[in-house]
């Protein structure tokens, strides 16, 4: 089974390798990450990222051998979602996947209630899982990183991009979750979880490609869902 990984870098590797690991996936894999585009990670531009990420789904991936696309990346997911839903998840005759649909599904399940979105300016700008997400009984608040992406994608040092977290320093001691939104973040899961400690967080960090994993596996014979 082919399937194509779509993100901006790193975090679309760490994908792949946890999807490796998947004990329980019963099939023969062949993944071929994909590079978005090389300023992925800096774009504030919702029309230049939609534009450019239709145009590979619609004319790159029409004509080969491809059972399932993974849009690992969470900002270019946020910028055609309403597409991805509009088309059943499916282009092409070739199943989309992305991380917004299942984090939410995960959420709803386990019923959070105070979430704290970790993201890049684009997705929280977009406010996807806001959208999915919000009702009386759910407190939703984004917490935006311009350069961590870039930072780790290039090795260079974030310590005062994570440092960022402790303007939310009141409403992380009462989040039941903090979502990883941004797949590059999930590499450094436990430096942010570390960071998130100093301000008395007693909740789970979600690891975005984690859950996005176990919601592909679940899902690899049959088309995804919506919320």
């Amino acid at each position: 089974m082919k399937i194509i990984i779509l993100d901006s870098g790193l975090g679309g590797k760490d994908f792949i390798k946890k999807l490796k690991k998947l004990k329980d996936i019963n099939i023969n894999l062949k993944c071929q990450f994909v590079k978005i585009f090389d300023n992925m990670v800096s774009s504030y531009d919702k029309k230049f990222v939609r534009t450019n990420l239709l145009l590979k789904l619609y004319n790159e991936y029409s004509y080969k051998n491809i059972n399932s696309i993974v849009i690992a990346c969470h900002s270019a997911s946020s910028c055609i979602l309403d597409i991805l839903i509009e088309n059943n998840f499916n282009i092409n005759n070739i199943n989309i996947y992305e991380p917004i649909i299942p984090m939410c599904l995960h959420i709803k399940e386990k019923k959070y209630k105070n979430i704290l979105i970790l993201s890049t300016p684009l997705t929280e700008k977009i406010r996807w899982h806001y959208r999915l997400l919000n009702s009386n009984n759910i407190k939703i608040k984004y917490l935006t990183f311009p350069l961590l992406a870039k930072q780790i994608e290039n090795n260079n040092d974030f310590n005062q991009s994570i440092k960022r977290l402790k303007t939310q320093k009141e409403y992380i001691t009462q989040c039941d979750c903090v979502v990883l939104g941004c797949t590059h973040y999930n590499i450094i899961k436990d430096v942010i979880l570390d960071e998130l400690s100093k301000y008395n967080f007693n909740g789970v960090i979600l690891d975005s490609n984690e859950i996005l994993v176990k919601y592909f596996n679940s899902n690899i014979h049959k088309p995804p869902k919506s919320i």
